[in-house]
């Protein structure tokens, strides 16, 4: 039995009990047999335009729940991107509001399943397709130096330098694999302490030294007083400067400057770092910290670079609650900047 032959079986009943009980009444009165006919009528008649205002009354509560019940079907059938019409009576509308937004939530939770899928299958073939290139480079190096077909012995070091400088690329990209695997599934300890700024800055620009020097680049530094500590985990941090810091001196001419720069925004600290390299096209920005993404894909392949890195800069200032950005201008450098809020 269907929700509308219910509700009009239950109302029937009910004048029908209605019309018993005024019955009995009347006959107790001791009326007229031709007063007792009129009653009976009129009653008979109230009772019939009731049962037909409960029919009209139904009908649009019957269509609301219907439009519910025809949309959860196509969701069932896998069909999310549904929308009931939120009309009837409030509680219909409620209802139907409440469908609505478990609807989008269920299609939300579908979209991230798919796209995690996704980003899984595009992982797998970004990582074997650098891994192909290093690897296929030590196999013919050391195939060379097994078959001992090089005869100097200047030869055989520049092998084995190359062997070794691909061996740091391929367990680079596996730490920058695993590091990023652990922070997108939330397993990455989350333990800030009070750091000073100037030593947090020293220990990451020591480590880029010899670097710079081979390219005749200065740094200059620049710490608003009121920064003299801030609360994070180190080592992220540390993480984040190094990686904006080596791209700068990577893409940078020689000869140039690159500034880095601490303020104090209030409720926020601000890093900037500044070059005076190439930049970076318009378009290119808001891809620039997706994973595995690369500007200008034919000028990465000769600076090298796995593309995770600023992908996981990203992951670290949010897991501090900050924001990462960049701006930059073609042929006028670029500045990368993160925020680290102080509550």
């Amino acid at each position: 039995m269907n929700l509308k032959t219910t509700l009009l079986v239950t109302n029937a009943l009910s004048i029908l009990l209605f019309f018993i009980f005024l019955f009995i009444s009347y006959i107790r009165m001791f009326l007229s047999s031709e007063v007792l006919v009129l009653l009976t009528f009129i009653t008979l008649l109230a009772g019939a335009i009731s049962f037909v205002t409960h029919l009209l009354l139904i009908n649009p509560l019957l269509k609301a729940v219907k439009g519910v019940s025809s949309e959860a079907k196509r969701i069932a059938e896998g069909e999310f991107d549904v929308e009931v019409r939120e009309t009837g009576p409030k509680e219909i509308q409620e209802l139907a509001k409440n469908f609505n937004t478990m609807s989008s939530r269920v299609k939300e939770m579908i979209d991230d399943v798919k796209e995690s899928e996704r980003l899984k299958t595009e992982l797998i073939a970004n990582v074997s397709h650098d891994l192909r290139t290093p690897v296929a480079s030590i196999r013919s190096h050391v195939e060379a130096l097994i078959d001992q077909i090089l005869t100097d012995e200047k030869t055989r070091e520049q092998y084995l330098s190359t062997i070794k400088q691909e061996s740091v690329k391929l367990s680079e990209l596996l730490e920058e694999v695993l590091q990023l695997s652990q922070l997108e599934r939330g397993s990455v300890p989350f333990h800030p302490e009070r750091t000073k700024v100037d030593e947090l800055l020293v220990s990451v620009l020591s480590s880029f030294e010899r670097m710079a020097e081979k390219k005749g680049i200065e740094f200059v530094v620049q710490i608003d007083e009121r920064e003299d500590s801030i609360l994070i985990v180190p080592q992220q941090i540390h993480r984040v400067l190094s990686n904006l810091i080596e791209n700068a001196i990577r893409y940078s001419n020689n000869g140039r400057s690159i500034t880095i720069i601490v303020e104090d925004l209030g409720r926020a600290t601000i890093f900037r770092v500044k070059d005076e390299g190439e930049g970076i096209p318009f378009e290119e920005q808001k891809n620039i910290f997706d994973r595995f993404y690369r500007v200008e894909k034919s000028r990465n392949q000769a600076y090298g670079g796995s593309g995770l890195g600023l992908a996981i800069c990203k992951e670290f200032v949010t897991l501090h609650g900050g924001e990462i950005g960049v701006k930059s201008v073609k042929g006028r450098g670029s500045e990368f900047w993160f925020t680290i809020p102080k509550e």
